[in-house]
C-alpha cells in the first residue's frame, strides 16, 4: 500500500514538473517557436572529405579535377605553384589533419547540420519571405582561422566550417583558444552565426554609436532577431556565456540595473561606456571575476523581450525601428530581484 502511494506521489510529482516547466515558457517564446515558414531543399557538399583525401602525390592534378565542384573554396589560379603549395601544407599538416579526424568524430553525416540550416532558414522566411535564401551547403574545415568566418554567405552558397563547433575539444586550448570563446563552440551555435550572418547580410543598417541604453537596445534586438531565428537555443548558448556567467547574470540582473540606474549611467557615452558593458573577454571586473563579459547585450536582450511579450510588433519591424527611447519606455521593464 506504502509503495502504491508513493508510486502515485512521485507520478502526481513528474506531471507537475512537466506541466509547471510548460506554462513557464513565456508567450513570446511559444510564439517564436510557431513561426516557421519555407526553407529550400538543401544539397549538401562536405569539402573536408574530398580535399583530406587527394592524393598528395599529384596534388595539382587532383585539385583541378574537383575545382569546378568546389569553387567557393577554389576559384584561385591552380597553376600558381605557391598557392597550391600553401594548400597542400595545409592538407598535411598535423593540427589541421587532427582538426579534420575530430570533425568526422562529431559529424560523421550531415543530418545535424541539414536539420539546424532548415530550422533556420525556416524561421527567417517566415519573417522575410521575400528573400531567396541559399539552397547548397558547403562543409569544410578552415584550420580555425580567426580571419575566415566560421559561417559565410555566397551567393546561393552556405558555407559551414565545421572545425569551429567541437563542443570545446581541448584542441581549442592547444591552439590558444582563450576559454571564454571556446564556450561558443558547441554545435548548437551553428544555428546561431548563421543567424548572425543573415542579418548582418539582410538587415543591418550602419549606426552612429549612442549611449547605454541605445546601446544596450540595439544589441538586444540583434539578440533578439537571433533568438527569433533560433526559438530552442538557451539563453547561455544566445549569449555566448558559460552556464555558471549565466546564472550570475540571471542573479544579479536587479543590482547590475539598479547600478546602471542609481550611478546615472544610462545615457551615457565613450569608449569606456562601450568596453565595460559590450567588450568581449573573460568577464567583466568591474562587477566580479564571475559576472561574464557583454553584460550590456544581457540587460538589452531582456527590455527586448519585455517590449515583443506587451506589443505587436513583427521582427521586421523591430529590426527596423529607430526610436529605441519609446521601445524602452513601452517595455515596461523590470528586472528580476
Amino acid at each position: 500500500m506504502k509503495k502504491k502511494v508513493f508510486l502515485e506521489l512521485l507520478f502526481v510529482g513528474v506531471l507537475i514538473v512537466v506541466f509547471g516547466c510548460r506554462q513557464s515558457e513565456p508567450g513570446y517564446k511559444k510564439k517564436l517557436k510557431s513561426h516557421v515558414g519555407h526553407s529550400p531543399s538543401l544539397t549538401v557538399f562536405r569539402y573536408e572529405d574530398v580535399l583530406f583525401n587527394l592524393d598528395t602525390a599529384i596534388f595539382q592534378q587532383e585539385l583541378k579535377r574537383i575545382q569546378q565542384d568546389y569553387l567557393p573554396f577554389l576559384e584561385g589560379d591552380l597553376d600558381n605553384e605557391i598557392l597550391v603549395g600553401d594548400l597542400k601544407d595545409f592538407v598535411i599538416d598535423p593540427t589541421t589533419h587532427d582538426l579534420y579526424n575530430k570533425v568526422k568524430s562529431y559529424y560523421p553525416d550531415t543530418k545535424y547540420v541539414e536539420s539546424v540550416v532548415s530550422s533556420v532558414f525556416g524561421h527567417f522566411n517566415y519573417y522575410y519571405p521575400d528573400i531567396a535564401l541559399p539552397d547548397t551547403v558547403f562543409t569544410c574545415v578552415s584550420g580555425v582561422n580567426p580571419e575566415i568566418p566560421p559561417i559565410q554567405i555566397l551567393g546561393n552558397k552556405l558555407i559551414v566550417s565545421l572545425d569551429w563547433y567541437l563542443s570545446g575539444d581541448e584542441v581549442y586550448n592547444r591552439i590558444g583558444m582563450p576559454l571564454y570563446r571556446s564556450v561558443r563552440t558547441m554545435p548548437q551555435t551553428i544555428g546561431k552565426d548563421i543567424a548572425i550572418q543573415l542579418f548582418q547580410e539582410h538587415v543591418y543598417r550602419w549606426r552612429k554609436q549612442g549611449d547605454l541604453l541605445t546601446e544596450m537596445m540595439n544589441m538586444g534586438r540583434v539578440n533578439f532577431f537571433i533568438e527569433a531565428l533560433c526559438p530552442d537555443l538557451a539563453d547561455n548558448d544566445l549569449l555566448g556565456f558559460s552556464e555558471k556567467q549565466m546564472k550570475w547574470a540571471q542573479d544579479n540582473e536587479g543590482e547590475l540595473w539598479a547600478d546602471i540606474v542609481g550611478n546615472q549611467r544610462l545615457y551615457t557615452t565613450g569608449l569606456d561606456m562601450y568596453l565595460t558593458f559590450f567588450g568581449d573577454g573573460p568577464f567583466t571586473q568591474e562587477y566580479s571575476n564571475d559576472a561574464p563579459a557583454r553584460l550590456g547585450e544581457f540587460i538589452g536582450l531582456q527590455i527586448v523581450r519585455a517590449y515583443m511579450s506587451k506589443n505587436e510588433t513583427s521582427l521586421p519591424q523591430l529590426m527596423a525601428e529607430e526610436d529605441f527611447q519609446t521601445v524602452f519606455q513601452s517595455s515596461g521593464y523590470k528586472p528580476r530581484k
